[in-house]
């Protein structure tokens, strides 16, 4: 079966509303209908299961019924941001392969398609005001009448590329409904539901680990175009889950009006796809009465671990899914950790990890002969087997020696009274072989300089610890999943720009 099949399998409403983007919602019969016509005129393109596509549409509900379509029919998508430089359109497009790319009408992607190495032979026009029918279907075939086996390829998803070139994944239709079937277990997720869902959809976060429990449940999404703090206020009253990254609850939560009596309907607040700041969690938990539920994954994986209602751990990124298995290789013996012991996360799921698309060696230096995935995570398991994530293994800062965690340094930076967000990364030392830096952006209307700053620290921190430099300044680069990109400030420091 497909993963589109598997979630219709759950569907007993067909009148329930499945998505409402605030001018149009569609029930759950009118989405079946919709994703049949989409996997018709995909179909009818003479498309066969396993085929690759490429999907370059904004935001919308035209973009997630394509998508449905597309699984329904078998076919492998790569979801594609169209607002990506040409460089790294060309990059995926050439690094996949895909026989169709589907865009929207009048965006210029077919003269960013049609020569050099991002060259696809078709291109299909969407209509992104149309989600009943976006790729208006002149045939009507059976869009179930093609079968797949769980390790038969979805969907192509891209690393951030934070550390590196981003890799591209390949997730099994089994894989998607093993992780989605779990997180709607685990957090109890039902008909009567409604997410607001403000993230982005070329990602794992907004494409399938907010929407699919969901959907599975046969609850609604409430589908906004991005996330706004203002909009996002409006809508909390009508819902009852949110999910969203550490940068969104920061800018929620100075908010006057993000309050538990605006948000009484609300049960669960998911946070995950960066480290929150302590702060952060505690201001978002104290405004709300609820607790801050954080969880695990990465794009390679999907989710692997997560905190819900009935056992939840304030700081840690909760117990491991069912099926999955963690264990810490310790950065002292490269032995398996004992509990509290800090090393590298390595995790092994219900079904084999899918494999980068283009790089065999990458694949087998990432997972042992015992089928476990080595994450690049640093973390410890406490006694009652939640895990606690304390930074990636390549931004662990050595200073003669001593091993440092940035996440240690940023959280005696954020209780600083006037610091809102911060960012510890090291860079090349010539004596001591890494130096520990620090940007800090301070609250509007204060007067933190780099000395108050870093005499705030002295006694808080050992003297080997505190930033040899500190910079204030009025932002910190982040991704389009809110991860810091340490990586961008380690270059401007270094070429003397930041």
């Amino acid at each position: 079966m497909t993963f589109y099949q598997r979630l219709k399998a759950g569907w007993a409403n067909a009148d329930a509303i499945a998505f409402d983007d605030g001018v149009v919602t569609l029930t759950y019969g009118e989405l079946d209908a919709a994703t049949g016509r989409a996997a018709s005129a995909l179909l009818g393109q003479g498309l066969e299961p396993g085929d690759r596509i490429c999907l370059a549409m904004q935001k919308s509900l035209a973009q997630i019924v394509v998508l449905l379509g597309a699984l329904r029919a078998g076919l492998v998508v790569l979801p594609l941001n169209p607002d990506s430089p040409a460089e790294v359109v060309a990059d995926q497009i050439s690094r996949t392969a895909p026989v169709l790319l589907i865009g929207e009408r009048g965006d210029g992607w077919r003269a960013r398609t049609e020569s050099g190495p991002a060259a696809v032979s078709r291109c299909l026009d969407a209509d992104p005001a149309s989600p009943h029918d976006p790729l208006h279907a002149t045939e009507h075939t059976d869009p179930d009448r093609f079968s797949v086996d769980d390790e038969a390829g979805a969907i192509i998803l891209f690393t951030s590329g934070s550390t590196g070139r981003p890799k591209a994944v390949i997730h099994s239709h089994g894989a998607l409904f093993a992780n989605t079937e779990a997180l709607r277990i685990i957090w109890d997720i039902n008909a009567s539901d409604r997410l607001l869902h403000v993230l982005p959809t070329m990602h794992a976060h907004g494409l399938i680990v907010a929407p699919m429990p969901i959907l599975l449940a046969g609850g609604t999404v409430v589908l906004r175009p991005r996330f706004d703090p203002g909009d996002a206020v409006a809508w909390l009253p009508r819902v009852t889950c949110f999910m969203g990254v550490p940068f969104y609850y920061g800018q929620l939560i100075q908010h006057p009006q993000f309050t538990a009596d605006l948000a009484r309907q609300l049960r669960l607040a998911i946070c995950g796809s960066a480290p929150i700041l302590p702060e952060v969690r505690t201001q978002v938990e104290d405004r709300l009465g609820l607790p801050l539920l954080e969880r695990y994954g990465m794009t390679e994986t999907l989710i692997m671990t997560a905190n819900s209602p009935a056992r939840n751990r304030a700081g840690s990124v909760g117990l491991p899914l069912p099926g999955w298995s963690l264990r810490i290789r310790s950065h002292v013996s490269h032995e398996i950790a004992h509990p509290q012991e800090i090393g590298e996360v390595e995790a092994r799921g219900p079904l084999a990890l899918p494999s980068y698309l283009d790089d065999r060696a990458e694949t087998a230096r990432k997972t042992g002969p015992d089928d476990y995935f080595r994450t690049g995570d640093v973390g410890w398991v406490d006694t009652d087997g939640f895990l606690h994530i304390t930074g990636r293994a390549d931004d662990l800062i050595i200073y003669a020696g001593l091993k440092i965690q940035p996440s240690e340094v940023e959280a005696a930076l954020v209780a600083i009274n006037g610091v809102v967000d911060v960012c510890v990364f090291g860079v090349p030392h010539p004596h001591a072989g890494q130096a520990v830096m620090a940007a800090v952006v301070p609250a509007v209307g204060t007067s933190l300089t780099p000395a108050v700053i870093r005499a705030e620290l002295i006694g808080k921190l050992p003297a080997t610890k505190i930033p040899k430099r500190v910079y204030v300044v009025s932002t910190l680069p982040r991704n389009a999943m809110g991860k810091l990109r340490r990586d961008l400030l380690r270059k401007a420091c270094e070429h003397g720009t930041l």
